[in-house]
């Protein structure tokens, strides 16, 4: 296992009572996390209502399997894949166990042309790029001809300054001797596109969300971060999903087929 996926598992192990958390209230207001998956969810849920009926789908990193249930509910036949024992743990409380099996995205426990949707949120951003493209590889391999891949990326450019925060802690890590908490893959719409591209998939989309540099903001005042976010949500399209504004938002999202 590489040094990026090993202290991506390790990570969340200690943090899964935080997922658990910001997955049980529905305040998106007063997180940036919830606020940054509704955005996601949006175009998620769009995604998942042009599946054929009970369309066999691959939860990547699926975590507590808050959207494993999601689909299950909607008659879709899920299974997820989860390298951090604590989180499926927390997975088997939401989903049958059975479901979720320990692995990786650079070694899918699925066979060939298999899948009709492949999903991974917020996983490719803890994996260093050759890892990446072993992910992608790997995603292509198990969609079915005209499947469907939806996932996440951080964007190398977000307003949020998140890019340059990394940087300093990178700095820090270097002069104190200090081990990395973690690695994070930045990205940009066109690197996106050309990974995809070049692991075979077509008709790729790229759009952006969450605009704001709402990360920040909560920790200096939560009461303007939930302010600017009730004012940001119903512009958000506008703000950060622009031909030109999509390469400054926070969140960078991928949709992209196999060829039939």
């Amino acid at each position: 296992m590489s040094w990026t996926r090993k202290r991506a598992v390790d990570v969340h192990d200690e943090t899964a009572p935080y997922f658990s958390n910001e997955y049980s209230s529905d305040n998106i207001y007063d997180s940036p996390f919830r606020y940054g998956r509704s955005l996601i969810d949006a175009l998620w849920w769009k995604t998942v209502g042009e599946l054929p009926p009970g369309a066999l789908c691959l939860d990547i990193g699926c975590g507590i399997g808050a959207y494993m249930s999601r689909l299950i509910e909607a008659g879709f036949r899920p299974h997820g894949i989860e390298p951090s024992l604590e989180m499926r743990k927390l997975a088997g409380e939401r989903v049958p166990a059975e479901l979720v099996v320990d692995g990786s995205v650079t070694d899918l426990v699925a066979d060939d042309q298999s899948q009709d949707f492949v999903y991974a949120i917020e996983v490719f951003r803890y994996l260093d790029a050759a890892d990446n493209a072993l992910g992608h590889q790997e995603i292509f391999r198990v969609l079915k001809p005209g499947g469907v891949f939806f996932g996440t990326y951080v964007n190398k450019w977000a307003l949020d300054g998140y890019r340059q925060y990394v940087g300093l802690q990178k700095a820090r890590d270097a002069l104190t001797g200090t081990v990395p908490r973690y690695h994070v893959e930045f990205e940009t719409p066109s690197t996106v596109r050309a990974r995809l591209t070049a692991a075979g998939f077509a008709d790729v989309k790229i759009r952006g969300a969450m605009f704001a540099p709402l990360r920040p903001l909560h920790k200096l005042s939560p009461r303007m971060a939930t302010g600017l976010s009730k004012l940001a949500l119903p512009r958000e399209r506008w703000l950060s999903d622009g031909v030109l504004s999509r390469s400054f938002a926070g969140h960078l999202i991928a949709i992209a087929r196999r060829p039939s």
